[in-house]
């Protein structure tokens, strides 16, 4: 009796181990899904975390496979097409109809991996200063409080007062130095979008009409085209 209680023991230690491992797996690899949807590849930083839980770099691989390849349904649909003219068209919606609608356009879809070919993702953030700050221009009060390699990469949209990068750890510092009690300055927005790589320009009347009646059909969603307007 006592061998087979000694045994019975070792097998349920065993037993709870393995739940909290498999446990634990699940927590990193939910972790590690989140970072690659949010950045739309595999960087430095979800590597790291496999890394620092023991999780194998190849399942990193497979979880933005599986990502890109649109295996995996997000809370809204991300799409990539060719259409007519030159004209590329990524898209990201929660309408269930639009591939009838591309259907009906005659677009060609194009896998995601080659979106960055065409696209670039940025970074922004939306600024603005208290009101009892004198500092009349914000681009000075940057100017003055951010460090040279923080500026040095990023630009300042003085139309829309925010500040652009395609790097998010430099946003994400900005963020930080923007945080800071001893600074007048607060972020009201910040958000993600794709900027073509290179823009396309329509001259002809058949293209113009074709882009005025695709814009009506993509309106309602989020959408990026590659056409200079």
């Amino acid at each position: 009796m006592a061998g087979h209680s000694h045994s019975a023991n070792i097998k349920h230690r065993k037993d709870r181990q393995d739940s909290a491992r498999s446990q634990l797996f699940l927590k990193v690899r939910k972790k590690i899904e989140n970072i690659i949807r949010e950045e739309h590849e595999v960087n430095e930083k979800s590597l790291s975390i496999a890394r620092e839980n023991k999780f194998p770099k190849e399942k990193v691989y497979q979880i933005w496979e599986k990502i890109k390849n649109g295996t995996e349904k997000n809370h809204s649909e991300r799409t990539f097409y060719q259409a007519p003219f030159g004209i590329f068209i990524y898209l990201e919606s929660d309408n269930n109809n639009i591939e009838s609608t591309f259907q009906e356009l005659k677009l060609k879809k194009m896998p995601l991996s080659y979106l960055p070919s065409h696209f670039q993702l940025f970074y922004s953030l939306k600024l603005e200063l208290e009101e009892e700050e004198n500092c009349s221009h914000l681009e000075e009060y940057l100017l003055t409080y951010f460090p040279v390699e923080i500026l040095e990469k990023m630009n300042y949209n003085e139309k829309n007062v925010e500040v652009i990068s395609n790097d998010k750890q430099i946003l994400e510092r900005a963020k930080d130095i923007t945080k800071q009690n001893e600074l007048r300055l607060k972020i009201k927005e910040e958000k993600t979008f794709w900027k073509a790589l290179v823009y396309q320009k329509l001259f002809e009347k058949e293209a113009i009409n074709y882009w005025t009646e695709l814009e009506k059909k993509l309106a309602g969603n989020k959408f990026y085209v590659n056409v200079e307007k």
